[in-house]
């Protein structure tokens, strides 16, 4: 069992479910941040994939409510809403929870396009190209 879930509640919206407290901002961002948008979850498989294979020792993500820093030691995620809400992950807890929530997402019809998209983008195959999509 996985120490975090994701999941599309009811209504269509991306949610979570946490083993622990601990996991609550990391869940938080993942859902506000990434809502059901596979490009945005394309862009954090990177950010973490680059981090952990020592293409980019330090990669930052600047969202609408978090601040998150990807190094090669671990990924800090703060609200910058709520100050207490806030968390240090290893690389493998971010990198299994952001496999998961690419697993979950609703109309997997769109992921090519946005994944050539984001190829495009980056001029650059993405990292998981062939081992998750």
């Amino acid at each position: 069992m996985s120490f975090i879930s994701f999941y599309t509640d009811e209504s269509g919206f991306p949610a979570y479910r946490a083993d622990d407290n601990r996991y609550v901002p990391l869940g938080v961002w993942f859902v506000m941040e990434l809502r059901n948008s596979p490009y945005q979850c394309l862009d954090l498989l990177a950010l973490v994939d680059d981090a952990a294979a020592g293409r980019s020792s330090d990669g930052e993500w600047e969202g609408e409510a978090f601040h998150c820093t990807v190094t090669t030691s671990g990924v800090t995620v703060q609200n910058t809403i709520l100050d207490d809400q806030q968390g240090t992950y290893s690389l493998a807890e971010v990198r299994q929870a952001a496999e998961d929530y690419w697993r979950q997402l609703p109309e997997p019809s769109r992921i090519p396009a946005d994944l050539a998209d984001w190829e495009r983008t980056w001029n650059r195959p993405h990292p998981y190209r062939g081992r998750l999509f």
